[in-house]
This record gives C-alpha cells, sequence and structure tokens, in this order.
C-alpha cells in the first residue's frame, strides 16, 4: 500500500503542475484584472466563466469518465485506439452542432445573462472555448491514464504561456477588455491541440466503434446529469448573487471564491488526477479498501494546512493582489469557502464506493437533490444577507452533499474510512482559525506570525491527541532525519 500512496502523492505532484498552468493565467492576472476592470465588469467575467463551465460539461457528455472504466476493461484491451477515436469524433461532432446553435441564440443568451444583446460577442467566445475545452478533455483522460504525467504538464504549460503572454498583450497593448481573456485562451488551445497532434495520431485507429460508445453513454448519461447538476450546485451562488443583488456583490464574491478555490484547482484536482487510475487499477486487490480509508484520512491531513493557511491569510492575501480597495471585503468570504472545498475532495472520495460499484444512478440523484436544496437555499440566504449568505449556502450544501454520498456509498461498498481522525483534524484546526481572530487589531508583522506559529502546532496538537498511529510516527522520524540536512537534499531527490 505504502508503494501505491508513493505513486500516488508523485503523480499528484506531476499533475498538479500541469493542473496548475490552465488555472493559473485567471491567479496570476488577478492584479491586472482588478486593476483594468471595474468590480462591476469583474462580476460580468465571473458570470462568463460559471457559464463557460456548464457548455463544456454539456459538451463533453461525460464520456470521459466512461473512458476510464472501459479503457481497463479486459473485453476492451485490443480495442482502445477505436474506442479513443469514437470518443474524440463523437464529442467534437456534439460539440460542434450544439455550439452552433448557442451561437444562433447568442443574443437571446446575452439578454438571458445580462439583460442586453450587446454582450453576444461573448457568448461565441466562451462557446468556442468550450468547444475545445470539451475535445481536449477527451485527449488529457487518454494521456492520465497512460500515466504520461510529463506529457501532461509540457502541454499544459505551453498553452498558459500562451494564454497568459496574448492575455496581457491583448489588455496592456491593444485595450482591449473581457474578450481578450477567451481570445487568448482560444489560441492557448489552438497550441495545446497542434502539440498534441503527434500523440493523437500515435494512439488512434480510425473505427468507429458504435457497441463501445452506445455502453459508454448509457454509463455516462447519469454521470453527465450528475456533472451538470454538480456545476450549477457550484455556481448557484453566483447566479443568485446577479439576479437578487449586484454585478458588485458578484465581483466581491467572485475574488473571494477564486482565492479559494485555489484549494480545489491547485490542489485537490491534482491529486484526483493520480488518485482516479489508481482507485480502479486497485478495485481487485485484497487491501484495497484500507487503501482508500488512508486516502481519506491523508488527504484530510495535508488539505487541511492549506485550507486553514487561506483562511488565515485571506485578507492579506487578497490586499496584496488588489490594490483596489473596492475588492477588499472579499475577503470575508474566503474562509467559509475554503472549509466549503475541503468537503468537496472528502465527498469525492466517498465516491468510491458508488464509481467501483457502477450505482451512478444513485449519484445523479444526490447530485440532484442537493443541487434544488442549494437553489432555494440561495435564494433565502442571499435576498437576507448578500455574498455572505452565498458563502454559507455554499458550506452548508457541500456539507450535505458529503453526508448523503458518504451514507449511500457505504450502503453499498462499505470502506473503514476513519471518521473520528477527520473529526478530529477539521475541530482542530477551527479551533486555531478562531483564535487567530483574535490577532485582527494586531499590528502585521505581528499577526503574520502568530497565524504562522498557528499553522505550525497543528500536527503538534494532534499528536498529543493520539491522532498518529505507531507507524505513521515511524515513517515521519525517517522523513525527517532524510530531509534534514540540506546538503543531502540534491541525492534525495535523484
Amino acid at each position: 500500500m505504502l508503494d501505491n500512496l508513493k505513486k500516488t502523492i508523485k503523480g499528484a505532484f506531476i499533475y498538479g503542475f500541469g493542473n496548475l498552468s490552465t488555472k493559473l493565467v485567471g491567479f496570476i492576472l488577478i492584479p491586472l484584472y482588478t486593476k483594468k476592470f471595474t468590480v462591476a465588469e469583474y462580476g460580468i467575467l465571473g458570470i462568463l466563466d460559471i457559464t463557460s463551465q456548464i457548455i463544456i460539461v454539456v459538451f463533453g457528455l461525460s464520456l470521459y469518465t466512461a473512458f476510464f472504466r472501459w479503457y481497463w476493461d479486459k473485453d476492451f484491451k485490443d480495442k482502445q485506439k477505436s474506442i479513443f477515436f469514437t470518443l474524440l469524433v463523437s464529442v467534437s461532432i456534439f460539440s460542434l452542432i450544439i455550439g452552433s446553435l448557442f451561437i444562433f441564440l447568442r443574443k437571446p443568451l446575452s439578454g438571458l445573462l445580462f439583460d442586453s444583446p450587446d454582450f453576444s460577442y461573448y457568448i461565441v467566445l466562451i462557446i468556442v472555448v468550450a468547444c475545445f475545452e470539451a475535445v481536449g478533455i477527451v485527449i488529457a483522460t487518454l494521456i492520465r491514464l497512460q500515466e504520461k504525467a510529463l506529457l501532461y504538464t509540457i502541454l499544459y504549460i505551453l498553452k498558459l504561456i500562451t494564454s497568459l503572454s496574448f492575455t496581457v498583450y491583448f489588455i496592456v497593448y491593444r485595450g482591449k477588455n473581457i474578450e481578450a481573456i477567451y481570445e487568448a485562451q482560444i489560441i492557448g488551445n489552438v497550441v495545446y491541440f497542434l502539440t498534441a497532434s503527434l500523440f493523437i495520431l500515435k494512439n488512434i485507429e480510425p473505427r468507429f466503434d458504435r457497441i463501445a460508445l452506445r455502453n459508454m453513454l448509457i454509463f455516462s448519461f447519469p454521470l453527465m446529469l450528475t456533472a451538470f447538476t454538480g456545476i450549477i450546485l457550484n455556481v448557484t451562488d453566483r447566479y443568485a448573487l446577479r439576479f437578487l443583488a449586484d454585478y458588485e456583490s458578484v465581483g466581491i464574491y467572485t475574488l473571494g471564491y477564486k482565492i479559494a478555490n485555489t484549494i480545489r484547482v491547485f490542489v485537490i484536482a491534482s491529486v484526483n488526477m493520480a488518485l482516479q487510475p489508481m482507485i480502479f487499477k486497485m478495485m481487485n486487490d485484497s487491501d484495497n479498501k484500507r487503501f482508500y480509508s488512508k486516502i481519506m484520512t491523508y488527504f484530510t491531513y495535508g488539505l487541511i494546512f492549506v485550507v486553514l493557511g487561506i483562511s488565515l491569510f485571506g485578507k492579506e492575501i487578497i490586499k496584496v493582489l488588489s490594490q483596489n480597495v473596492s475588492y477588499w471585503e472579499s475577503f470575508r468570504v474566503v474562509p467559509i469557502l475554503s472549509y466549503a472545498m475541503l468537503f468537496t475532495m472528502l465527498r469525492d472520495i466517498s465516491l468510491t464506493g458508488l464509481n467501483l460499484t457502477k450505482n451512478t444512478k444513485v449519484i445523479a440523484i444526490i447530485t440532484i437533490s442537493i443541487s434544488l436544496f442549494n437553489i432555494g437555499l440561495n435564494i433565502l440566504f442571499v435576498k437576507f444577507w448578500g455574498y455572505m449568505g452565498a458563502a454559507v449556502c455554499t458550506l452548508v450544501s457541500q456539507m450535505m452533499f458529503f453526508l448523503l454520498i458518504y451514507y449511500f456509498a457505504q450502503k453499498y461498498y462499505p470502506v473503514p474510512y476513519e471518521l473520528f481522525k477527520i473529526f478530529l483534524i477539521i475541530i482542530t484546526s477551527l479551533g486555531l482559525f478562531f483564535i487567530a481572530q483574535l490577532t485582527n487589531d494586531m499590528s502585521l508583522l505581528l499577526r503574520l506570525l502568530i497565524k504562522t506559529l498557528l499553522i505550525i502546532i497543528l500536527p503538534v496538537l494532534l499528536y498529543f491527541m493520539k491522532f498518529y498511529e505507531q507507524v505513521e510516527l515511524d515513517r515521519l522520524k525517517g522523513f525527517w532525519l532524510k530531509w534534514r540536512n540540506p546538503r543531502r537534499w540534491p541525492s534525495n531527490l535523484k
């Protein structure tokens, strides 16, 4: 099991660089966006981004998830290249057909989202980007299935550099507005596809497998509904703010959400990319349930340092990234949303049992139910408490989502998760967070010092609470002995 954990961690780091590259553009450019765009314009950008996420899910049909399942199926082992071709063609054709329809309806869609047809060009741009992204997910999935993490990283770093360069060029030197962001993304995707073309040709067999496609569609349709409603769950807060408040509220909330969401896109998503293939490959191993259990415990343990750090330093991070004081209020939602991200990770790990037993319908029903619950909660909370209400809705909904998924997953595929340890980690971190709030009136240097010390003492407190097993203490001691001398780092890395 230890070897599998090491492999997962190694893959997470490598995939993390690639995943980081795709999301880093928006994060790096926050100072530029907050300088060039008003809070209301940043709110419009937030609405465009979440609308784009929905369109990508629709275009992709969640077939990439079925690809994971069928790629390792012994009955289709000799058809991997034809299945890849089938998925690539199917997603491309479907994206072009539905994308063309959306482009034809761009003015009504602009009117629906922004009460004006003047934003129709933005609609066209996000549809084109969504087409590229939906097809690109199929290619990226095959790269992950073949465990070519380095290729994955190189492709996405090229995409990052291209998108970042053209975004800065269009905004700073060409004087463009929001459209510059999506025009640069289109160029970045073109570079991605051109660079990946040799890999595609090497792994493709131009034979359309209708039987495999039909089976994968049956498998993935509930997952598509799940993904679609899951996206709705994640974006309802900003739509609620758009229609029940104003663009300024959307802009403030979007910045706070983007800071907290770095936990998901840079850490959770990276680890999940390494974990997902490993989970399916181990489904027939004798010790797989212990592996699944420890993954949840160790993932929570590692992630809590990031969650606590973002929560404690959210105010300072936002002040550094944005010189515009109009955005500074967004720090208030960061801790709430950061802990919401923690529960999304717990939910993702809990899904293992339902995925292995192919109970995708259960996942779909739970996701739809939680999404409806979230919509109702947002309507109530946003109306009275604005963006703070939206943040609380997100946290409550993600907690409920995790609990329901955990309950039904355990019913179909029991895994001995260490829930008490998970609870201990969360409660201890919350205690440290509330202690840190007493430092708000102190000087900046003293405040930063105390918050840093609070993060450092977290593992020490867990030690006195008997959190660690003896084998884990032995491993930690060995890790310290191995890495405590900086002069040995090059040889250790080698």
